[in-house]
């Protein structure tokens, strides 16, 4: 690929082709000052999305950097709750997507990732396409519209929870 911030423009167009498609409304910022790169409307929530991409594999696994320049810092930190509330992390030669609450992965810069490996049972595994995260019923009815695979099973009369739940 050509460079880090044409990687990461396509990384953020297949996101936002991804989202569109399963019937979220999402929105881009005008300029590069937030920590987030997009909203997504799941019509009971906004969610802040972070996009970042990874396409090299080193001593068997992805690595992604979670990590930002922050209000003119000259040193990059990780992502905290009060910028962002999910990161979406592509893997370019697997196209591998991982949704991943901030409260996951926090305070670290970097996650290790294995979409290529079947069955292995790496820490951000479970957050794997785990788009329902944002159409989680725990917080109210989605648009109607939203279709995810799976869906949030959260059921409120019941009150089981999605692996969502769990990590809010």
């Amino acid at each position: 690929m050509r460079n880090f911030k044409w990687r990461g423009e396509i990384a953020e167009l297949g996101f936002l082709h991804k989202v569109a498609s399963m019937g979220f409304a999402v929105t881009k910022p005008y300029g590069e000052s937030e920590s987030y790169d997009f909203i997504v409307d799941s019509g009971n929530r906004l969610w802040r999305v972070q996009v970042k991409s990874g396409s090299s594999m080193k001593r068997d696994a992805y690595r992604v950097a979670v990590r930002h320049f922050w209000r003119k810092r000259q040193s990059k930190q990780a992502y905290t709750a009060e910028q962002i509330d999910i990161l979406a992390a592509y893997v370019v030669p697997a196209d591998a997507w991982y949704i991943i609450p901030v409260c996951a992965f926090t305070p670290r810069e970097s996650l290790i990732l294995f979409p290529h490996l079947p069955g292995y049972d790496g820490k951000y595994e479970q957050f794997r396409e785990a788009w329902f995260l944002m159409a989680c019923r725990r917080d109210g009815e989605p648009r109607d519209e939203i279709v995810t695979s799976p869906p949030c099973n959260y059921c409120p009369s019941s009150r089981k929870m999605c692996p969502g739940c769990r990590q809010k």
